[in-house]
């Protein structure tokens, strides 16, 4: 294989690394999108391991070689490859080497272990250990070389306490046991000791992968404090030196593990010394890096580790590495303002606004590469301030360059989340978010970012379910509620990212803290909920059907409320199963605030319901939802309901000034009174005010009739109230 083709296919291997990073953050380690992300890596890597074995990736001065010839400067450019050496840079890898052999399993444990925050991959003992203690043998860092014991190796020793014995008692009995002095008799032979000290040695390390690494050490400790004891003074020097390189030979974090505890006057100081001078360059800086952590643990431990790595420092490899690190921040401080001012000099263009002319084509490719260049050397503000022009430049109204700004911000969206900068990734998830939510057209970069956004708010759901500021999710609710003019495609897509949010898991906890308030977080679960599309809307109407608890109830109701128009099939599925009057009622008013004219219809029966507390509702719902549909299905029930709700029924026509109304409410005017006389009253005095309210002139004759009548020849007689009304509103019609 050609180099360049070399080059290619470990670019595109790369790019799938740094996208199965991304999912692996955003996703379980068991879901699909996981899975087949990292099948499509094991096969880039099998093929180009077919051709190139062993493949080693690597970092210099911010820049990806391949095989130790640096990538081409496209290559360099593109995000993936800048989110990669991000990583590279922040876990402190110099180096990746991969080997002919590479499992699924290697690949995923490779995979979860460079997702890691720095802080947890040091914590967990470096991204080597890490691999080790997953059985990952094809993939190396920093190409270290590791020292394999022969697993048949046996001890023969004429005495009659057995090698598991000796070692139980070396590392945990105390000083002035019966069986130490029974070893001190019989340990005058160096080469004995030694023998027993390996055995020792080969236990510990062969319990690396389930004993936790403080508890080996301590027996490790123990282990040469007891064997310093029983030693003859003249074999003691050459005993320190066998336990130096053996301890050597240890991973990172076990030499610091070990070096943290009181071992600073073993064999008069001699092991410390040894231990310090067996280790290369690069090992001791990541030990003493290492115990400088330990050293702010509280405790003796940490005392303990703070004097070793104060001792550790005044060694001439410690001021060698003082003076090594001084030397290179300021050379590092140097390249970064070499590259800052580089950086600032493409982006002058910027600054000077409109004046500046068309953008360089070469420079749009280069932005979203610059941005990510400028956080990873520490010029963020600069990098916001040129996010922030990106996010001016969506609504320009040069469509292409708003379309550009999209695109660009969701590859450094995509660089950020990749590159672990989760901070970073929020805020600009939080400026996009606005953009987002009040675009109308439907574009690639929409959808793009749209499922982006998705990813980030399933980490942050998945992270703080009670989270006060959710961006994101209101934008997604907002667009699939339909409260504003939107893409059917927008609303589709963004419905859709609600309903893979809105997780089995997710709504399991919310909805136990919106019922029960255990961790004081119930507004912030309701809220959440409610911004959660039609997921949890049945259960919902579920625990309102059932509840006796008026203050639940009402939460409920505003959840339900907040959520909007994707609750409308739920509701009226339920009104529909003809649930008790009290149920119902509840039902309603939830109609009345999440429907829309269509919904009319559905409130039309309800309005003859036996239940008289569910027709006001019904009624107060149907004046609520608008529309022309109003007017003709009052006036189709009119005649049919009771005195008291025929009354509330023409307050509704007079509010809503329904003019084709005039007819039936003329001729209830002129009907033969029947039933109450004191209702009939109260309702015909409410017809004429209606009539006066929607001011038509085809009803002056009849209200002028009443309003002049005596009750002769035949003509109805009034109340009084009646004909006062009648008088005012012939008054209000004739005015206009």
């Amino acid at each position: 294989m050609k180099d360049q083709d070399v080059q290619e296919k470990a670019i595109n291997a790369v790019t799938i690394l740094i996208k199965t990073v991304t999912a692996l953050r955003l996703y379980p380690a068991t879901s699909a999108i996981v899975n087949q992300t990292i099948d499509l890596l094991l096969q880039a890597c099998t093929e180009l391991l077919e051709e190139k074995d062993p493949l080693i990736l690597a970092e210099a001065e911010r820049k990806l070689l391949v095989d130790g010839e640096p990538a081409d400067h496209k290559d360099q450019e593109r995000i993936q490859i800048r989110a990669f050496v991000e990583i590279l840079t922040i876990l402190d890898i110099r180096s990746i080497t991969f080997v002919k052999g590479l499992e699924k399993e290697e690949l995923l444990a490779f995979i979860q272990a460079m997702s890691l925050r720095p802080e947890t991959a040091r914590a967990e003992g470096g991204l080597q250990a890490i691999l080790d203690r997953h059985a990952v043998r094809h993939i190396l860092i920093n190409e270290k070389m590791y020292v394999t014991r022969d697993k048949d190796q046996q001890i023969v020793a004429s005495m009659d306490l057995k090698d598991d014995d000796i070692l139980s008692i070396l590392m945990e009995a105390d000083p002035e046991s019966t069986d130490l002095q029974q070893i001190i008799e019989k340990a005058k032979n160096p080469e004995w000791i030694g023998q027993i000290f390996q055995t020792g040695m080969k236990h510990i390390v062969e319990q690396q992968d389930f004993t936790p690494g403080i508890q080996l050490s301590e027996k490790l400790v123990h282990m040469v404090q007891m064997l310093e004891k029983i030693a003859d003074p003249a074999d003691q020097e050459q005993l320190a030196d066998l336990v130096a390189r053996s301890v050597a030979e240890l991973d990172n974090e076990m030499i610091s593990l070990v070096l943290s505890r009181d071992v600073q006057n073993l064999f008069g100081g001699r092991l410390f010394d040894n231990v310090i001078g067996e280790l290369p360059d690069e090992r001791f800086a990541e030990v003493a890096d290492k115990l400088a952590r330990m050293a702010e643990a509280p405790g003796e431990h940490g005392r303990a580790a703070a004097l070793s790595h104060e001792l550790l420092m005044k060694t001439d490899k410690g001021q060698r590495l003082e003076s090594e690190r001084r030397v290179r921040e300021a050379q590092e401080k140097e390249e970064r303002e070499r590259r800052f001012i580089r950086l600032k000099e493409k982006l002058q263009w910027m600054q000077r606004g409109d004046e500046a002319g068309p953008l360089d084509p070469n420079l749009k490719a280069e932005l979203p590469g610059i941005v990510m260049e400028l956080y990873s050397i520490g010029y963020g503000q600069t990098a916001d301030e040129v996010l922030a022009w990106f996010t001016e430049k969506l609504t320009d109204p040069n469509p292409e360059l708003g379309a550009w700004a999209a695109e660009s911000l969701s590859q450094i969206l995509e660089g950020l989340i990749a590159a672990g900068l989760a901070d970073q990734a929020g805020r600009l998830a939080e400026m996009l978010s606005q953009w987002f939510a009040t675009e109308t057209v439907f574009s690639p970069a929409w959808e793009r970012i749209c499922r982006q956004l998705k990813e980030l708010e399933h980490a942050l759901l998945e992270r703080d379910p009670f989270g006060e500021v959710h961006p994101i999710l209101d934008a997604l609710s907002m667009i699939q509620s339909g409260k504003t003019p939107r893409d059917p495609a927008m609303q589709a897509m963004a419905a859709g990212s609600l309903h893979e949010l809105a997780t089995e898991g997710l709504l399991k906890i919310l909805f136990r803290e919106f019922m029960t308030n255990e961790r004081g977080h119930q507004k912030a679960a309701s809220r959440n909920l409610a911004r959660l599309g039609d997921a949890p809307v049945e259960e919902l109407l579920d625990v309102l059907r059932e509840s006796e608890d008026s203050t639940e109830r009402v939460r409920i109701l505003q959840a339900i409320t907040e959520i909007g128009a994707p609750a409308i099939p739920n509701v009226i599925g339920r009104i529909i199963r003809n649930e008790p009057w009290y149920v119902l009622r509840n039902l309603v008013y939830l109609l009345g605030r999440v429907g829309k004219e269509p919904q009319a219809a559905d409130l039309a029966p309800l309005l003859l319901h036996a239940n008289q507390r569910v027709q006001m509702e019904a009624l107060k719902s149907l004046q609520r939802i608008g529309g022309k549909s109003r007017a003709e299905i009052l006036l189709s029930v009119l005649p049919k309901v009771d005195d008291a709700l025929k009354m509330s029924i023409v307050e509704t026509l007079s509010i809503i000034k329904a003019r084709e109304a005039v007819p039936l409410l003329v001729e209830m005017l002129q009907a033969k009174p029947s039933g109450s006389a004191s209702l009939k009253a109260d309702l015909e005095e409410k017809i004429c005010n209606t009539l006066g309210n929607i001011g038509a002139r085809e009803a002056l004759p009849a209200l002028s009739e009443i309003s002049d009548s005596k009750g002769f020849f035949g003509v109805r007689s009034y109340p009084e109230k009646v004909k006062i009304a009648a008088g005012k509103a012939v008054a209000s019609i004739t005015r206009r």
